[in-house]
């Protein structure tokens, strides 16, 4: 016998997971059903008493792990995962697979509702996500391995809310950047992409990006801290964008970043910083060439 696991979020915004049985009784498939409340979930399976989580996503994805179940389907009122924000762009495209590793990506810097602790979630337990909707027999599978894509990217996002941090001359010594960051962490600041080149006369520079908001705390930080942490100055960037694009196939395919940085080039568009990971490229643009930087990309190098 196995099972669905199936998340439901309405119209209404009322949540509700349940299970599906998919033992078929001659006429239809037989169906029981659990449902998520306040603080219990409220029926057990087949003898399974479900572990209960306040995030009603992050229970229909454990209780298809403790169900073995074949999949677990979460119905949103949009479905699947598009190749960028299609509220935004109307060139966006329904993905149709997606390994786990690109949805963590994807949920961390993408605009999607699926938090990243869902995702974990699944990946550590190798559940089979499908993103549908009422309304659309297409969908976007997320598993462990997904098929490969015939496109050099699956999906592109875009980060407004951010500034570049530059401290200039700083020693190359042992210990300094830890120093750099330990202020900061001390102090609650999130920290994303750091860019540390190799040194130059015992001197380098190191950039990063924080949250816009945290601009004029972070600065106080690193002032107030300047004697130890031995910079010269600080430059802070505010009017920029990231824009990140992604997909798996990064990890086996040469020249993607080439590519990328031609199509921004030949739409003179300016490259302040890139920053890298296994399956993502990141640039830091000027914020009002971000938009077109997206359109241009999506049109020359997904579609």
């Amino acid at each position: 016998m196995a099972y669905i696991v199936q998340y439901i979020k309405d119209f209404s915004d009322k949540e509700k997971v349940c299970a599906a049985c998919r033992k078929y009784t001659g006429l239809a498939y037989k169906v029981k059903v659990f449902t998520h409340r306040e603080n219990t979930c409220d029926l057990a399976v087949d003898n399974v008493t479900f572990e209960y989580t306040d995030n009603p996503m992050e229970q229909a994805v454990l209780s298809a792990h403790q169900l073995y179940a074949e999949k677990c389907q979460f119905y949103m009122e949009r479905g699947g995962i598009y190749s960028v924000d299609p509220l935004l762009y109307p060139q966006a495209e329904k993905i149709k697979e997606m390994d786990y590793d690109e949805a963590l990506e994807f949920s961390v810097n993408g605009y999607n509702d699926i938090s990243d602790t869902v995702i974990h979630t699944a990946k550590r337990n190798s559940t089979r996500l499908e993103i549908l909707s009422f309304d659309d027999d297409e969908l976007t599978t997320i598993k462990e391995v997904a098929g490969v894509s015939e496109k050099i990217i699956q999906s592109i996002t875009k980060d407004s809310d951010l500034a570049v941090v530059t401290l200039t001359e700083i020693p190359d010594k042992k210990g300094t950047t830890y120093r750099i960051f330990k202020a900061l962490s001390d102090e609650k600041m999130y920290i994303d992409s750091i860019m540390l080149p190799a040194a130059n006369q015992h001197q380098q520079d190191i950039s990063f990006c924080i949250n816009a908001s945290d601009r004029q705390r972070v600065e106080q930080i690193l002032l107030a801290n300047q004697s130890q942490l031995q910079f010269k100055d600080i430059i802070v960037k505010s009017n920029v964008a990231k824009v990140s694009v992604m997909g798996a196939a990064f990890q086996t395919q040469s020249g993607i970043a080439a590519k990328l940085l031609e199509v921004l080039y030949e739409s003179d568009i300016n490259v302040m910083s890139i920053f890298t990971s296994e399956i993502k490229i990141s640039v830091i643009l000027e914020r009002s060439h971000a938009d077109w930087a997206i359109h241009e990309i999506h049109k020359k190098l997904v579609r």
